[in-house]
């Protein structure tokens, strides 16, 4: 099982910083050239889930953060940042417990080892649909907007950013990493004796027996 350990610590590592990029990327969405008004077609609009950016020329940004308290964001944002910080701490959580799982460390016993591979599997898996919740939740408020925003023929129309298709590869990473490091352990988990028995030799059998007379 050492192989597949090490794969699913790979794609671990890659989700990992799949799933940091993605929270902390101000593009979760952006302008749309082609659907904006044609005098708004070289500016450039920003939005994450922490900032909104504005970049009127080349290299040029202007950033905040939606100019309100922290909680006067909308509800589903809040939801969204939550969801993020939690597949964040999961993921980083599965990394390390997957390092110290690994058959070159010394750190945990064989029968330990699998149970943390199973550990970090289930912490991955569960990255990786926070992830994949996340941004999918959001890819629906863009649609929905997007379709409002040409309605009333809005000044920017926004459309889906680089975060999310990241996001989505991130999850996916994720789940197929925890399912590496939670089914192909979970098999080789073999029932053992705490309390091993200790087998002594034999008592020799003398070959000669003791004359017994009855009177």
């Amino acid at each position: 099982m050492g192989g597949v350990t090490y794969a699913g610590l790979g794609l671990s590592f890659l989700a990992l910083a799949g799933i940091m990029f993605t929270t902390i990327s101000k593009e979760w969405k952006r302008n749309s050239p082609e659907s904006s008004q044609a005098n708004f077609n070289q500016v450039y609009n920003t939005e994450g889930l922490w900032v909104r950016c504005n970049s009127p020329l080349p290299g040029q940004y202007s950033c905040d953060r939606y100019d309100v308290p922290l909680f006067g964001v909308e509800a589903y944002l809040q939801a969204q940042r939550a969801m993020m910080i939690l597949a964040c701490i999961f993921i980083v959580s599965s990394v390390i417990t997957s390092t110290v799982s690994l058959p070159c460390t010394s750190a945990l016993d064989e029968k330990a080892k699998r149970y943390a591979a199973m550990t970090a599997g289930v912490l991955a898996i569960l990255a990786g649909l926070l992830t994949l919740s996340s941004v999918s939740w959001y890819a629906a408020e863009v649609i929905k907007e997007f379709h409002l925003q040409q309605l009333v023929n809005a000044t920017f129309v926004y459309e889906f950013g680089s975060a999310l298709y990241i996001g989505w590869i991130s999850s996916v990473l994720a789940i197929i990493a925890g399912i590496l490091l939670l089914c192909c352990n979970c098999g080789a988990t073999e029932e053992t004796d705490d309390y091993p028995y200790n087998y002594g030799p034999a008592k020799p059998v003398s070959s000669t027996r003791p004359n017994t007379e009855y009177v």
